[in-house]
């Protein structure tokens, strides 16, 4: 038995498989707070930093891993940091939040007689700190998982007292020259500050203005768009099945995008062709048809999706890679393409200037990108409409895809000879039921938003009502922009 990490099964689908260390008086529930949450392997109890290593090793023989990439947050930092330099040759990669060089034994001193005169307290005290900066978090903390470590503290005490003498132990080991190093930190951390974070040679480093000492909560945080995409992904695989029925509009925007290809007899000089985002396979069979003779490397992030896509495409010259697209660009590829397409795919990478800055460095000379990538303005209707029935308390997911601007600026940064043409596609749905079935069918919702009410059967009623008063029917505008890219 492995008493620190439980019902952890569901995580390792994920290649390497992400590890979460927590910080002291914490445990991996805290990721609960996060909407949504990440798929990573956590401890459901406390550390105990004596404990720790052996566990790990544990874990990773019982379940095969062979490497792992470490998360770690504050005393979980240290942790990790430690583990991996004992055993390098099982980190593919560190994330470390919250480091602190080292406490001070003073502070420690105060801290054990703090918590030695009234625990529970020194912890209140010690989780209002841990959340400045981010009040409905603490809020939310305050009411679902502060009332459960109080309760535990005499079943954790000794856990506690371990993590306290680790605390005052801890020195920085050696860095680690050949893993990847990514230090997170909260400005505002009184815990933890800022200016307390230890140089690591070779370490990325991102400094959140507004976070304090749980940096990994804020909305800024790098990791938020690893979690938006996790869910991401989640919805498309359930989608799977129905995609193909129901995504009417991405169907046509592909015949669209297809169009504006070269025609293969003009261009015979692609031979190698990179859809990044491929779905069920749809427009892959259109680049089948169109370039017989290429070699065509189709991916997507979703297995579900993949399985679908080769069942329906199974000509010889295609290759199919799960793989999640902005990951790939930027660290999977040895070899470069005369072509690389996408369709309806870009909008939700969290950093479209740098997925097409790659696209760009593994074209050919004389190589082309065609892309299509949904606006900001799509689904504005709707938008309108869950704002007046005061359902979303934020803006759909739409509304943070780039823009005109911004896409006209990326590319001509980035690229010797640049396009960019928009269009908007009216659809008319049934109902604002049908058209919330065709987003849920198509998996194209997003990430979960913050509500005030649920949108229930009453108020999808409510939501039918203001567009038949508004648009006399269910009427939404779709805004694609088509992307073109050539480095000659």
């Amino acid at each position: 038995m492995i008493p620190s990490f439980q019902n952890t099964e569901s995580c390792f689908h994920t290649k390497p498989p992400t590890l979460f260390l927590p910080g002291w008086a914490f445990d991996g529930r805290i990721l609960r707070l996060l909407k949504p949450g990440p798929s990573w392997i956590y401890p459901e109890n406390m550390l105990d930093p004596e404990m720790v290593e052996q566990d790990l090793l544990h874990l990773l023989v019982s379940k095969g891993i062979k490497k792992i990439r470490l998360v770690g947050w504050s005393m979980g930092a240290m942790l990790g940091m430690n583990f991996a330099a004992r055993h390098s040759h099982l980190i593919d990669s560190l994330i470390l939040v919250s480091l602190r060089s080292s406490w001070p034994g003073p502070e420690i001193d105060a801290i054990r007689a703090e918590f030695s005169r009234d625990p529970a307290a020194f912890l209140r005290g010690f989780y209002r700190k841990c959340f400045l900066g981010d009040r409905d978090a603490y809020t939310h903390f305050r009411d679902t998982l502060e009332p459960l470590y109080l309760a535990e503290i005499e079943k954790n005490i000794e856990q506690l007292q371990h993590g306290l003498d680790f605390l005052a132990a801890f020195r920085v080991p050696s860095p680690l020259p050949n893993t990847p190093t990514m230090l997170i930190h909260g400005k505002q951390d009184l815990i933890a500050p800022v200016t307390e974070m230890p140089p690591l040679p070779g370490a990325g480093i991102e400094i959140i203005d507004n976070a304090g000492h749980a940096p990994f909560l804020h909305e800024a945080c790098s990791l938020q768009h690893e979690f938006k995409k996790q869910e991401i992904l989640a919805k498309f695989s359930r989608a799977a099945n129905s995609y193909d029925n129901y995504a009417k509009v991405q169907a046509e925007v592909a015949r669209r995008l297809a169009a504006k290809l070269p025609e293969a007899h003009k261009k015979p000089q692609i031979k190698t062709i990179l859809e990044v985002g491929c779905g069920t396979g749809n427009f892959t069979s259109m680049l089948a048809a169109g370039y017989p003779a290429a070699k065509i490397v189709a991916l997507d992030f979703s297995p579900e999706m993949i399985a679908i896509a080769r069942n329906k495409t199974s000509t010889p010259n295609i290759e199919f890679i799960c793989a999640e697209g902005e990951f790939f660009l930027q660290n999977g590829l040895e070899k470069s393409f005369d072509l690389v397409v996408s369709n309806g795919s870009l909008q939700w990478f969290s950093n479209i200037n740098k997925a097409l800055d790659n696209i760009s460095r593994i074209l050919t000379p004389g190589g082309s990108m065609f892309c299509s990538i949904f606006g900001p303005e799509s689904l504005k209707e709707l938008g309108e409409g869950l704002h007046a029935i005061q359902t979303l308390k934020e803006s759909l997911a739409a509304q943070t895809f780039p823009g005109l601007d911004e896409l006209r600026k990326a590319l001509h940064e980035i690229f010797l000879q640049s396009a960019v043409e928009e269009a908007c596609i009216e659809k008319e749905y049934r109902s604002a039921h049908d058209l919330l079935l065709h987003i849920k069918k198509t998996g194209t919702a997003g990430w979960k938003h913050k509500t005030r009410h649920p949108l229930t059967s009453s108020r999808v009623n409510l939501l039918d009502e203001w567009f038949t008063k508004k648009y006399g029917s269910c009427k939404v505008t779709y805004q694609v922009f088509f992307l073109e890219g050539k480095n000659s």
